[in-house]
């Protein structure tokens, strides 16, 4: 099953950058006019508090887009995590062999679910209510669409209400990153509505485990997870660079 996570925000800023950096070639497709090349992201401007980046052209494009009023362009690239990405956008400019076209509001990111998984930065808590008793879960894993953590102080009591909910959902989740640094508090994602889809003992570590997954999440709190996401996914992928170097 394939999944389409949403980069918005900052966080096509960041990955516009490492496009740059990492000169990905771009599979550039004119959608209205049967053509397609591969390009560099070759510049970053701010023009009026609006981000554009910048790509070359060829003659044949340049052919192909001569006689159309407007661009209809769909840029797809393949990540150095592997990963397909892609967006569409009508706003471009042609000018001096190079293509200016305006940041898209979000990028499609296209993932396998079974890879579509995060080792969760360390410190990073969910915390959940059972009828009047709080509960803390020390995240182990994390995607856009659930976690997996173990349970923290868990008592006979705790564990028989935990299976009795299990097919019920729970509400007003939060999810807490640590901070990245002494100058940040972390970042708290409130989910609204989340079920446990699996709970058990791990007979390895004999620490018990519960699987989350995310039912409903308002819109803004979707975007600030997604972004966090991105955001430790690229220093994770970062340090893994290091390492085999």
């Amino acid at each position: 099953m394939e999944n389409i996570e949403l980069i918005q925000g900052d966080a096509v800023l960041q990955l516009f950058k490492d496009l740059q950096q990492n000169k990905t070639p771009l599979r550039v497709k004119l959608t209205n006019g049967d053509y397609e090349h591969l390009s560099h992201l070759k510049q970053i401007r701010k023009r009026l508090r609006t981000h554009y980046f910048l790509i070359e052209y060829n003659e044949d494009f340049q052919a192909a887009a001569g006689k159309l009023e407007e661009l209809h362009l769909k840029i797809e690239f393949t990540g150095e995590d592997g990963i397909l990405y892609a967006f569409h956008t009508r706003d471009s400019d042609v000018s001096r062999e190079l293509i200016w076209l305006k940041f898209p509001e979000s990028v499609h990111r296209y993932q396998r679910r079974s890879l579509f998984r995060l080792e969760a930065p360390h410190g990073t808590r969910l915390y959940f209510e059972v009828n009047g008793i709080r509960y803390k879960l020390l995240v182990i894993n994390v995607s856009l669409g659930g976690t997996l953590g173990v349970l923290v102080s868990l008592t006979q009591r705790m564990e028989q209400e935990l299976k009795f909910r299990k097919p019920h959902s729970l509400e007003n989740v939060e999810l807490v990153f640590p901070p990245k640094d002494d100058n940040d508090d972390g970042s708290r994602v409130c989910i609204k509505r989340c079920q446990i889809i699996r709970q058990e003992r791990n007979l390895q570590t004999k620490k018990y485990e519960c699987a989350m997954e995310f039912k409903e999440i308002v819109e803004t709190e979707q975007k600030k997870l997604t972004e966090l996401f991105y955001q430790w996914q690229r220093d994770y992928l970062r340090k893994r660079r290091l390492f085999k170097s």
